[in-house]
């Protein structure tokens, strides 16, 4: 009997199924049902019936459905028209369709920072350049009595 290896170490939670507690997926997590804790998986398709409560971990995240709590997301987001998203989320990019939600508070991580035209802190030096540092004022020593300078006698 072959085995298909495309299809190893993926997950189904099909429509109807409630799964409560951890769940660590070496590939893909498909969420068709209920997930009510923690999901880890290198992607995770959250379908129109689908819905995750918890935290979150994944490199790509598609949502359908819903989901909710503690997201965090190393490359891409993307958030459908019909999905719906909560709570706090880390990405790397994020993609919302019309009509898809989010609310929550959300974090960019592992992209380089995008600033305005113009305004790019990194063409500045990061430190602003120092004067040396001045060296105690002189003045002319006042002669000393064993070392007496003056030629006139």
């Amino acid at each position: 009997m072959a085995t298909n290896i495309d299809q190893s170490n993926n997950l189904v939670i099909g429509n109807g199924v409630t799964f409560k507690g951890t769940l660590n997926v070496p590939k893909k997590a498909t969420i068709y049902g209920t997930v009510d804790g923690e999901l880890t998986a290198e992607e995770i398709f959250i379908g129109q019936s689908g819905k995750i409560t918890g935290k979150v971990t994944a490199r790509s995240i598609e949502v359908e459905g819903e989901m909710h709590q503690v997201i965090h997301c190393r490359d891409h987001l993307h958030i459908r028209a019909t999905g719906k998203v909560s709570g706090k989320l880390e990405y790397s990019q994020i993609q919302i369709e019309r009509g898809g939600e989010f609310r929550g508070e959300m974090q960019q991580v592992g992209a380089p920072p995008v600033y305005p035209a113009g305004s790019n802190p990194a063409a500045a030096p990061s430190k602003p350049a120092m004067a040396p540092a001045a060296s105690p004022a002189t003045s002319p020593a006042a002669p000393s009595a064993g070392n007496n300078n003056n030629t006139s006698n």
